[in-house]
C-alpha cells in the first residue's frame, strides 16, 4: 500500500506535468508485492494507465476484460455519468471517445494505491488537460474555444475491478463534486506538452502560435 501525505488540491506548472506519474508510483509499489494474482492486477492496472495517458488505444482495450465492463462515477454531473460504459462496445467507444477528444493527457498526483485480490483503489489529485472548445459541452461553462488549453484540477478517488484473469473489468470513482470554473485554468499553449498537439488518432492539431 502507497500513502503520502495528503495532497492540497491545487493546479501545478506545466513543466512539472507528468502524464506516467502514476505509472510510476504503481511500479514502485510493484516492488514490494510478492502474492502472484495481486501483482497480476497491479501489471494490468500499469499496463491500462500508461496506455491511457499517452493515447494508445489498442494497448488500452488489449488491458480491458472482454468479459463484462461496469463503470460508474459518483459526486459528479449528470453527463458525466450518461457516458460511463456498461458493456464491452461501449468501453471500447468510451476510449475511442476519450483518446481522439484530446483529453487523455493526465497527471495523477497519488495519495494512495491500496492494491486488494480484485481490485485496486486510487485517492489522487487529477491534473487533465482539456481543449477549450470542448468546455462548454463537457461541463457547460460559457467559456473556452479552440486553441485554447485548460488544466483541470481535482480530488478523485477511483476502485479499479478485475476480472479472475487479471484483466480490468470496470471503474466506479468518486469526486469532490462537479466541476466547478475555479477548477478549470486557462494554459500558455506553447507550454504544455508537445504530445497534446499531435493525437494519436485524429492527428496533429492546428497550434495556435
Amino acid at each position: 500500500m502507497y500513502i503520502s501525505p495528503i495532497i492540497e488540491p491545487k493546479h501545478i506548472d506545466m513543466e512539472d506535468f507528468d502524464n506516467l506519474a502514476i505509472h510510476k508510483v504503481a511500479m514502485a509499489e510493484l516492488e514490494r508485492i510478492k502474492e502472484p494474482h495481486r501483482r497480476k492486477i497491479l501489471e494490468n492496472f500499469i499496463e491500462h494507465a500508461k496506455a491511457e495517458t499517452t493515447g494508445d488505444y489498442e494497448a488500452l482495450i488489449a488491458s480491458c476484460s472482454e468479459k463484462g465492463q461496469q463503470y460508474a462515477v459518483y459526486g459528479s454531473s449528470e453527463f458525466q455519468k450518461s457516458i460511463q460504459p456498461q458493456d464491452v462496445e461501449s468501453m471500447k467507444e468510451f476510449y475511442h471517445m476519450l483518446i481522439a477528444s484530446n483529453v487523455y493527457l493526465i497527471h495523477g498526483e497519488a495519495e494512495k494505491l491500496i492494491v486488494g485480490d480484485d481490485a485496486i483503489h486510487v485517492e489522487f489529485i487529477i491534473h487533465q488537460l482539456y481543449p477549450g472548445e470542448i468546455i462548454p459541452a463537457a461541463f457547460g461553462f460559457d467559456f473556452g474555444e479552440e486553441g485554447e488549453v485548460y488544466q483541470l484540477t481535482q480530488r478523485v478517488a477511483t476502485t479499479f475491478i478485475f476480472d479472475e484473469d487479471g484483466k480490468g473489468c470496470g471503474e466506479h470513482s468518486w469526486t469532490d463534486g462537479e466541476t466547478r470554473p475555479e477548477q478549470l485554468r486557462k494554459e500558455d499553449p506553447r507550454k504544455v506538452p508537445e504530445q497534446f498537439w499531435n493525437n494519436p488518432i485524429e492527428g496533429p492539431r492546428k497550434k495556435p502560435f
